[in-house]
């Protein structure tokens, strides 16, 4: 792994994650954390990685989720002129989510890119998106994301792109199974016809409130015609809910199985996180 060490700014960084530690601050914590890494790491990639489940804002509740992942050994070949590899990538993005109502959620991504070797920090262009949840039954959930944004040259040839992601799963308090059989469409470009990607999320309660499963991940090509199985492109993660009090951690480290995929894959995201509180200065 390489690294580059700000050895001027680490006394300050060390000091501050002890003493948030010490104090209890799970967003303090988890927020200097992810800046020493952003620092570390060479470059940054695009987006997040998640299966969409049964959970939804309450009814006018902001609230922030951020996420983070690390291409550990990736693809370092840039498939068109102009983009950036995943080899050693770190994505940092910051979702932040609106209750419109019981069934209805808002929310906007705001990915960042850092380069360390030409010391510029930039803001991805952001992505929208809404979600109609109805999770009134657990044991039966089900819904459709819809997200649609500008996409940078160096993440992706399509420079305006929309999912559309179904949401439905069982949850029983033990068992958790979520299922996206979503679709990705270039708006930009000459092809038309979608990109059928699912993911697929299980879980099992094994401690009180943590659960451990696995995620998978596939992109079998456009709809009209899927790529042969050693092109599509399938990796699986080995994961985990942890609750931080009110927040929720979630770790994954991931493998793909084929090479389009990127073979190692380490990610975060800390959830349940009131945006409101951000904006109170007695919690910093």
């Amino acid at each position: 792994m390489r690294m580059w060490i700000d050895t001027k700014a680490c006394p300050k960084i060390i000091k501050s994650i002890l003493l948030s530690i010490q104090e209890g601050g799970a967003i303090k914590t988890f927020l200097i954390l992810l800046i020493a890494g952003l620092t570390s790491f060479p470059v940054a990639a695009y987006d997040e990685i998640q299966v969409y489940d049964m959970s939804i804002n309450q009814p006018e509740q902001f609230a922030l989720e951020m996420h983070s992942n690390y291409v550990i050994n990736g693809r370092k070949q840039a498939d068109y002129n102009g983009e950036l590899p995943p080899d050693g990538q770190l994505a940092f993005t910051g979702e932040f989510s609106y209750g419109w109502s019981k069934h209805i959620e808002l929310g906007l991504y705001v990915p960042m890119t850092i380069n360390t070797n030409t010391a510029t920090t930039t803001m991805d262009y952001a992505k929208a998106r809404v979600k109609w949840l109805n999770a009134d039954n657990p044991k039966l959930f089900y819904g459709l994301n819809t997200e649609i944004g500008l996409v940078p040259k160096r993440h992706s040839e399509q420079l305006v792109g929309m999912e559309l992601r179904p949401i439905i799963g069982h949850y029983t308090g033990d068992w958790l199974i979520a299922f996206n059989p979503t679709l990705e469409l270039d708006l930009s470009g000459s092809n038309q016809m979608p990109v059928f990607a699912p993911a697929l999320k299980i879980t099992h309660q094994v401690l009180d409130n943590v659960q451990l499963g696995f995620e998978h991940y596939a992109d079998f090509g456009s709809l009209d015609h899927f790529s042969s199985g050693s092109q599509q492109n399938h990796t699986t993660y080995l994961v985990s809910d942890v609750p931080l009090g009110d927040y929720r951690l979630h770790v994954g480290i991931g493998h793909g199985w084929t090479s389009p995929s990127d073979e190692w894959i380490l990610k975060f995201i800390l959830g349940g996180i009131p945006f409101t509180e951000l904006l109170n200065p007695h919690h910093w």
